[in-house]
């Protein structure tokens, strides 16, 4: 594929997943990481380059969001703290240890659980607001810079824990780990620079363009983070959590695609399902209600 071809390919790519990624906190990391591996790039040099884009379109997204509000910045200072070393960590293991797995299969279990809960509140609307919660966000940045260092999950570890115990509004959640991911992603890029500095020059001209699709879609994303309905967006969340992880977890058993896309094809009439919300009943009318509105029909 020509230099130029691919580079278009990765800006539109990276349009398309920081739409969803700014948002939904979560798909730029994974989408570009599919992309760069799948044109056959090395795990190393395929990582340096999401480190680089998602820093450039981090960026945008965390100015983005702070412009709409939609950062709690005790969370956010804490998230970015640990997933800078989170992110330092992985891009030396990255670097430095053959055959490292993103994601093994225990945790991505753990964590489709936890999408699945998110969907079930938000299919009831049933959000535990209240005073945010903070103690669990330095071991989610940790876990969550290091797996967007070596396998581009920064969001898909993140955004569902926040929703989970944080107590934050979901576009707060969405806004606070977007913040905390620019800082993972610079302390990632640093480790890339200074284990496998090699792997920057290979990959850059992808990651450009990457950067370049997703700056363009970041203002846009933190808007419409803000406009969908928190319960909605909870559901839709949970739902990406179920079907991101669920990839990870059925990439090592081989399964014929058939099965696949039935699995995938089930989740997406969950999500539709999980969106509609369960229908309300009407209130039991009262007697003298009742007299009122036989009195005003007649």
């Amino acid at each position: 594929m020509p230099v130029s071809i691919a580079v278009a390919s990765a800006a539109a790519a990276g349009l398309v997943a920081q739409l969803v990624d700014g948002a939904l906190g979560m798909g730029f990391g994974t989408v570009a990481a599919a992309m760069l591996t799948g044109i056959g790039l090395a795990p190393v040099v395929a990582a340096a380059a999401l480190a680089s884009a998602s820093l450039v379109s981090g960026v945008m997204a965390a100015a983005a969001h702070t412009r709409f509000g939609n950062v709690h910045w005790p969370t956010a200072i804490r998230l970015a703290a640990a997933g800078a070393v989170g992110g330092f960590a992985g891009a030396w293991a990255l670097a430095s240890l053959a055959g490292l797995d993103g994601a093994t299969p225990v945790a991505s279990a753990a964590l489709i659980a936890v999408g699945a809960v998110l969907a079930w509140r938000g299919y009831h609307g049933r959000l535990p607001l209240g005073p945010a919660r903070t103690g669990f966000t330095l071991p989610a940045g940790l876990v969550g810079g290091f797996a967007g260092a070596v396998s581009g999950g920064w969001g898909p570890v993140t955004v569902p824990v926040l929703l989970a115990v944080s107590r934050l509004e979901p576009r707060r959640a969405v806004g606070s780990a977007a913040v905390g991911q620019t800082s993972a992603a610079a302390a990632a890029l640093l480790g890339f620079w200074i284990f496998a500095p090699q792997s920057l020059s290979v990959g850059m001209p992808l990651a450009e363009g990457l950067a370049l699709g997703g700056a363009v879609a970041a203002p846009f994303a933190a808007w419409l983070t803000g406009r969908i309905p928190p319960a909605k967006l909870t559901a839709t969340i949970g739902m990406l959590a179920v079907a991101l992880h669920l990839r990870a977890l059925l990439a090592g058993l081989a399964l014929p695609w058939p099965l696949v896309a039935a699995a995938y094809l089930a989740l997406a009439a969950v999500w539709a399902v999980a969106l509609t919300g369960p229908r309300k009943r009407p209130a039991p009318e009262l007697p003298e209600q009742r007299a009122e509105r036989i009195e005003a029909e007649a």
